[in-house]
């Protein structure tokens, strides 16, 4: 079977219909964080972004057979946000449970920071800090002899722990997990654990705010559900779970949704519907390729693109929206991406900012967060840069 056709079975996470709005963002990407050593290979699919005619969720869809997209190595680390680990301790606090039986367990390096507050604010002394989650080039499930799949034996070692642990109650953390999870049987997997006496806490980016916000830039091979509050609400109803979920914005990252799933909290009416929730985003693809045309549009006349930024956002922009004929070449002052291979063979190479002259670049493009931006854009100018300072939206800086 030929790529399209793998992709075109693959059925809503949320509905299941096979349904879809859908343009392709690449037919062979490599994920965005995986830089590598210039003698390594990197693995490339095919990926669609995807709108469900019945339900609007969006997705992600690859020929890339990985449960869980992963970060490719220990360098690539992102921050996540704080503001909202108050409001999650009164969530756990409401449940009305003995703390002091009560154990925590993470499913990855993102859990830490949550972790270590829970346990201060709690009286939690049983605390398990894994990364579970990990590094691999892929997440993949295990075939043994014969025709039997199991499960890759990370996602064993993290249940088995819950399992195991000799108190009554556990706290589940898995940051980011909805965001990235790749496979429906996973996905009920990890919902499945959440009972009265296992307690989930999770956040994911809040797409909604995001869409309205108009920007593409969340955009990442590495994301793969794009969910809405009332769509992911369906699908906790639809697995007879309770929760609560709230809305925050932070300062320093994207828009969020945190929750806590648990059997102790009160029944949730707003998600109870049986039907899906139809959320339309039919424009998705349509603002895309808008995208696309206006960043052809502002690169012509012997144009250099210099692309600062070579996380996700940096890299999703040369994969994604930049057409084969742009002329860019990537910077980063990350010392340890230094003598890496980007996910991107640019092809005026990959350079530092610091140091670096960009005289004679057209366009300079900044996809770090505003805040980086908002120092980067005066130091181009007190340079003597003259050239366009733009958005990962291709939207002016200054």
């Amino acid at each position: 079977m030929n790529i399209q056709g793998e992709l075109a079975i693959q059925c809503c996470i949320v509905c299941s219909e096979v349904d879809f709005d859908k343009i392709i963002l690449g037919k062979s990407l490599a994920d965005a964080s995986d830089f590598r050593y210039l003698n390594e290979r990197c693995t490339k699919f095919c990926y669609e972004l995807t709108s469900c005619k019945k339900c609007g969720h969006v997705s992600i869809q690859t020929d890339n057979p990985c449960w869980l997209p992963t970060r490719k190595y220990d360098f690539i680390k992102y921050g996540e946000p704080t503001e909202h680990y108050p409001f999650v301790a009164e969530i756990l606090k409401s449940l009305e449970i003995d703390f002091s039986d009560a154990s925590i367990h993470t499913f990855s390096y993102k859990d830490f920071q949550l972790a270590n507050f829970l346990r201060a604010q709690l009286g939690i002394d049983d605390a398990n800090l894994v990364d579970w989650l990990g590094c691999s080039d892929d997440w993949l499930p295990t075939t043994q002899t014969g025709t039997s799949v199991t499960e890759p034996q990370p996602l064993r070692g993290f249940f088995s722990e819950i399992e195991k642990s000799a108190k009554t109650h556990k706290i589940v953390l898995i940051t980011r997990f909805f965001d990235h999870v790749a496979n429906q049987e996973l996905l009920k997997k990890m919902i499945s654990v959440a009972s009265s006496t296992v307690h989930v806490v999770f956040d994911l980016n809040d797409y909604e705010r995001l869409f309205a916000l108009g920007t593409l830039e969340f955009i990442w091979n590495e994301r793969r559900n794009l969910f809405r509050r009332l769509h992911l609400g369906h699908i906790l109803t639809r697995e007879n779970q309770r929760f609560s979920i709230f809305t925050y914005e932070s300062r320093e990252v994207s828009p969020t949704l945190t929750g806590v799933i648990s059997h102790l909290l009160p029944k949730c009416d707003e998600n109870c519907q049986t039907s899906t929730p139809n959320l339309n985003n039919s424009d998705l693809c349509t603002r895309l390729t808008s995208l696309r045309n206006r960043w052809s549009k502002h690169l012509i006349n012997n144009h250099k693109l210099g692309i600062i930024g070579a996380s996700h956002k940096g890299i999703s922009l040369a994969q994604f929206i930049l057409d084969s004929g742009t002329i860019y070449s990537l910077h980063d002052d990350k010392e340890i991406l230094r003598y890496k291979k980007a996910p991107v063979s640019s092809p005026l190479g990959f350079h530092s900012v610091s140091g670096f002259d960009f005289s004679d670049y057209t366009h300079i493009a900044i996809t770090t967060t505003l805040t980086i931006a908002a120092k980067i854009v005066p130091k181009l100018r007190a340079g003597g840069y003259r050239g366009e300072i733009l958005d990962f939206d291709c939207h002016k800086l200054d």
